[in-house]
């Protein structure tokens, strides 16, 4: 018999389309403004605008792609989640349990990755209402958007209760 080895649970939370939008009509924008200031450039100039122009489309490119949706995973190693680079890895060990909590943005100062007090996170999309509250070990908790919360959270908890006592510490 082989261990199954894809995620129990996956989702991913896409950004609204107006936060895209705006991701995406950002290259264009740029383009055209950089563009229209060389058209009398010549030489050494023109060549150090173009390489310019080319890194900053890449990097509206790589934001784009990245920060398209928030991608949430639950795999029996680990719970991972983020933004393309920016995200992080929990192994169930470190894990203490999860609930379902509406997101107060207002806490947190906005949506997005946020820090607030208290060692408390946020991955948030704006317009999602509702996500997990997931607290480990080292006193963190944090919130994962959610478009399906009910079920995120019994993942969570699921693999959280089949973890190994003594993976947990040894003192339960």
């Amino acid at each position: 018999m082989t261990a199954q080895t894809g995620p129990i649970y996956a989702e991913s939370v896409p950004n609204p389309w107006w936060l895209q939008a705006t991701i995406w009509l950002g290259p264009p924008a740029t383009l055209f403004g950089l563009v229209s200031t060389w058209r009398g450039e010549t030489g050494i100039a023109r060549v150090l605008g173009v390489a310019v122009l080319g890194a900053v489309v890449a990097v509206f490119v790589a934001l784009g792609v990245w920060f398209r949706a928030l991608r949430i995973e639950v795999s029996r190693d680990a719970l991972r989640y983020g933004w393309g680079p920016l995200g992080a890895v929990r192994r169930w060990p470190e894990v203490l349990g999860a609930e379902v909590e509406p997101y107060g943005w207002l806490a947190y100062g906005g949506w997005g990755l946020r820090f607030s007090t208290g060692k408390r996170r946020a991955y948030s999309v704006p317009g999602v209402r509702f996500g997990v509250a997931v607290r480990t070990r080292d006193g963190k908790r944090t919130h994962l958007a959610s478009r399906q919360p009910e079920a995120l959270c019994a993942a969570i908890r699921s693999m959280v209760a089949a973890a190994p006592g003594d993976a947990r510490g040894g003192h339960e």
